[in-house]
């Protein structure tokens, strides 16, 4: 039972399973669900009379994960204290069809936080972002490359005024210039 400190709770779902751990008036909340790599997936959190939406499950490894806390409180105002389950829905299918091969000059990167390991903002945006395309150029720069859909959240978003869109694959791609140490580089810097 809820209401002691310390107590967790994990709940099957359909794709994988939610577990809801109370501690000292705030519940923290972990999604997981393996594979997923179908599309995106939004993840909510069930009460008996109301759900809340918890946002977009992440690619860690060879799972779909999002952890959130909050206020027992801001749970019980939404309907969803206690916890009775949770719930995933596909937002975005991704097509069946495979990726372009990248451009000449660039390759796939399916882990672009490991470019920022001085600068843990930059490194969780990279990581939200998911897969990107690096270009490392002859005088030691280089470049991240995010595929851009305005109908989704704009990827680096810290980086987001030293960004320029161009076509990549024929799409269009949010590119981000750095230094070798991962500073970012603004537009007017750049030849």
């Amino acid at each position: 039972m809820f209401g002691v400190v310390g107590m967790e709770q994990k709940f099957p779902m359909e794709q994988g399973w939610l577990l809801c751990r109370e501690t000292g008036g705030r519940a923290e909340l972990t999604m997981e669900v393996p594979g997923g790599s179908r599309g995106l997936y939004r993840g909510y959190v069930l009460g008996e009379r109301g759900l809340m939406d918890l946002g977009t499950l992440l690619p860690e490894g060879n799972v779909l994960r999002l952890r959130r806390t909050f206020p027992v409180e801001r749970l019980r105002s939404q309907g969803c204290w206690p916890v009775t389950g949770g719930r995933v829905q596909m937002t975005y299918a991704f097509t069946g069809q495979p990726a372009a091969a990248p451009p000449r000059g660039w390759k796939e990167l399916d882990h672009p936080e490991t470019l920022f390991p001085q600068d843990p903002v930059l490194a969780q945006a990279a990581r939200a972002g998911g897969r990107g395309m690096l270009c490392r150029r002859q005088d030691e720069t280089f470049c991240l490359a995010y595929p851009w859909d305005p109908r989704r959240p704009f990827p680096l978003t810290p980086a987001f005024c030293l960004a320029r869109v161009k076509l990549l694959r024929g799409q269009p791609h949010v590119i981000f210039r750095f230094r070798p140490e991962g500073v970012p580089i603004p537009p007017a810097e750049e030849e």
